[in-house]
């Protein structure tokens, strides 16, 4: 296997990164097929693959800032099964098993939603970390994040944003124009945002504990607690 293989999902993009082979080699293997696939790619949902060994936490920011400067957003809505062959797959691997990189830690595959939810609820995407430049994450659901979403960072969802920290950086809600969505930050801050598809003039102050909303063709800026 070569150093770095791009495999197509219906979920999106699986970087497969081959854990015999340095990270320098992997580095140039990607750059070197992103940099032939130019714009081919731009737009594209992706995540890295890297068999049972666990990508070092400075490995992982430096890659996830090549897919961010081809355009490449990364997400990690997507599983990948194992692709080794039955005798490379360890004593407890399942066929049915899947192993994926998430934030820095082996998953097994997402559990299907059931088809019933508790009452009012709404499925979403929590992520327990912060988000610095160069670093995006979309989803189709709504998206909760624990952390701050740095200048230079991107979030963007087809349902609501909340962001317990602060968000200094660019975010989207409704992506799929849903007109009810609103961003919910602690301190909330954007250099861009916009619900439905509508732009927001950002605030020309940091808001603490506070909400955008759409009203009528205008997003406006509230309270969290109104």
């Amino acid at each position: 296997m070569q150093g770095v293989q791009i495999k197509g999902t219906r979920d999106g993009l699986v970087i497969m990164l081959n854990p015999a082979r340095t990270f320098d080699e992997l580095k140039e293997s990607l750059l070197r097929q992103l940099e032939q696939a130019r714009d081919f790619f731009k737009g594209a949902r992706v995540t890295f693959y890297n068999g049972q060994t666990e990508i070092p936490a400075e490995h992982r920011e430096e890659l996830l800032r090549i897919v961010a400067r081809y355009g490449l957003i990364y997400t990690d809505n997507i599983t990948y099964p194992y692709a080794g062959r039955p005798a490379e797959r360890s004593s407890t691997a399942t066929p049915s098993s899947a192993i994926c990189y998430k934030h820095q830690q082996v998953l097994s595959p997402i559990p299907p939603e059931p088809a019933v939810l508790p009452e009012m609820a709404e499925p979403a995407l929590l992520l327990n970390r912060s988000l610095r430049a160069g670093q995006a994450v979309k989803t189709e659901r709504h998206l909760v994040i624990t952390g701050d979403v740095h200048p230079g960072a991107q979030v963007s969802a087809g349902g609501s944003i909340v962001v317990l920290g602060h968000l200094a950086g660019r975010a989207a809600a409704g992506l799929y124009g849903d007109r009810t969505t609103v961003v919910v930050a602690g301190r909330l801050a954007p250099v861009a945002l916009s619900i439905a598809g509508i732009s927001a003039t950002p605030p020309t102050k940091t808001l603490v504990a506070a909400k955008a909303v759409l009203e009528g063709d205008k997003i406006v800026y509230r309270s969290f607690y109104r």
